[in-house]
């Protein structure tokens, strides 16, 4: 909660900015549009990107 006691609204995933990580970006990219979906399709979704970034991170680690 803010100062002025409302809370800021969350981002869209349409304005994310860049991470400067391409595989990252990438992943993320895949929430763009996903507030107009189905909840019922959330969550392979979000198993998809979070199998992505953990990808990443085993890459990052060697």
């Amino acid at each position: 909660m803010s100062e002025t006691g409302m809370e800021a609204a969350p981002a869209r995933a349409s304005e994310l900015e860049s991470t400067s990580d391409a595989a990252v970006d990438e992943a993320l990219s895949t929430l763009v549009g996903l507030e107009d979906q189905p909840l019922r399709a959330h969550v392979a979704v979000f198993d998809a990107v979070h199998g992505a970034l953990q990808d990443r991170l085993a890459d990052a680690e060697g």
